[in-house]
């Protein structure tokens, strides 16, 4: 059963991780950097994609990733056997696999919980400017860092079959 569902599950994989990697890639790359541009008005923008679910979106692809990750690695080093995991292409999936893991982690406790902060100090934002600005930084860096955790992670599974 695992060797008619391990190719099914791979390819949910790919498709969220793909999923994940182009949102998280247009995010930080553009529309947080235009966001904290246009100031207020970006504001908006930021609670219109809230509104539809993004936040949802993100979660589910990083979630659905992790977790079709999760499965495969423990079916390609059956059920995690330290030799398989020693391995060159276990230690590659096995690096991957933590940097997507820790790149979900930085998703949702970091910047999604700095965006829920912004978005709380919307009534009150003239007066918590400066509050706004730090809360954006962080999330701009935390942004950084998990597309950084995410390309890494893409490049060692993209290279784990071939080692």
């Amino acid at each position: 059963m695992t060797a008619t569902l391990f190719p099914w599950v791979r390819t949910l994989h790919i498709l969220f991780a793909a999923s994940w990697f182009g949102a998280a890639t247009f995010l930080t790359l553009y529309l947080l950097p235009v966001v904290r541009q246009i100031g207020a008005p970006g504001g908006a923008t930021m609670q219109a994609l809230t509104t539809r679910g993004f936040h949802r979106f993100m979660a589910a692809n990083a979630g659905f990733t992790v977790l079709s990750g999760l499965w495969l690695y423990w079916t390609l080093t059956a059920g995690f056997a330290g030799p398989a995991m020693a391995s060159t292409s276990g230690m590659v999936f096995g690096l991957g696999g933590l940097a997507g893991l820790l790149a979900a982690v930085l998703g949702g406790a970091v910047i999604g919980r700095n965006l829920s902060r912004i978005e709380a100090l919307k009534p009150e934002l003239p007066a918590k400017q400066p509050q706004v600005v730090a809360l954006q930084a962080r999330v701009a860096g935390a942004s950084r860092l998990a597309l950084a955790l995410l390309l890494f992670a893409l490049v060692a599974m993209a290279l784990g079959h071939s080692i």
